[in-house]
């Protein structure tokens, strides 16, 4: 090999380290403030790039929500790594929705798109952001109905310890909804197959797991705390 084809090599290289390091995986091997930054830089522009249709939103996140929770449909959620509002906003959409959300995430920008489109429909009665750890957070064991992290454990340092928090502040019998990536092979040690996932969700006390096949890079997982207690309600 010449040299020029050996710089050629090295330079693409480069380029693919960079490409895998801060889009494929998202900053995840550089650090959480690595992540957050990323999410700062495109927060204006994410819902631009992901392009979620409102449609599948209400088919594919609220509607089946809602309808495992009846006959209550008040109920108090918290929204782990809300993001852009993906979660409230098409809970808000739902016609049969009375409850509150409690959205938190750690980047700023996020949030602040977030609560942008929250306010701009009229829904500010129906959700409260908080900046907030999703590993650490400030509320009570058993303190919600419902628990919800879409396309983000993979982000987190600790995904266990984040589904163990999920499980903390979950009342006994509530219920889960978050996401499982698939094509793990982009994001080794960052991933579980579904036997890892149900595994950690069991150590974590939740028992009714479900996996259901829902867009190319993610399943949807749900999952009830193990035991029963009253539904909180707003």
């Amino acid at each position: 090999m010449t040299w020029l084809g050996i710089i050629a090599a090295i330079i693409a290289f480069i380029a693919f380290l960079i490409w895998w390091l801060f889009f494929e995986t998202e900053g995840v091997y550089l650090g959480k403030r690595v992540v957050i930054w990323l999410y700062d830089v495109y927060a204006t522009r994410y819902d631009a790039i992901v392009q979620n249709e409102a449609e599948d939103e209400h088919l594919y996140i609220a509607a089946p929500l809602i309808s495992r929770i009846l006959p209550h449909n008040n109920p108090l959620v918290l929204d782990v790594a809300t993001g852009t509002g993906r979660l409230p906003l098409a809970l808000c959409h739902h016609p049969s929705f009375e409850g509150h959300i409690i959205a938190c995430d750690l980047s700023r920008k996020m949030m602040a798109e977030a609560e942008r489109k929250i306010t701009d429909e009229h829904f500010n009665e129906y959700v409260t952001f908080i900046w907030a750890n999703g590993q650490k957070l400030p509320y009570k064991d058993n303190s919600f109905d419902v628990v919800t992290c879409m396309e983000a454990l993979e982000f987190f340092p600790d995904p266990i310890e984040a589904l163990s928090e999920l499980s903390r502040v979950l009342r006994e019998g509530g219920l889960m909804l978050t996401t499982q990536r698939v094509r793990e092979y982009w994001m080794p040690h960052r991933t579980w197959t579904q036997e890892q996932m149900t595994q950690y969700l069991e150590s974590a006390g939740f028992v009714a797991i479900e996996f259901e096949l829902w867009q190319y890079d993610y399943t949807k997982v749900w999952a009830r705390k193990h035991g029963s207690s009253k539904f909180i309600g707003v």
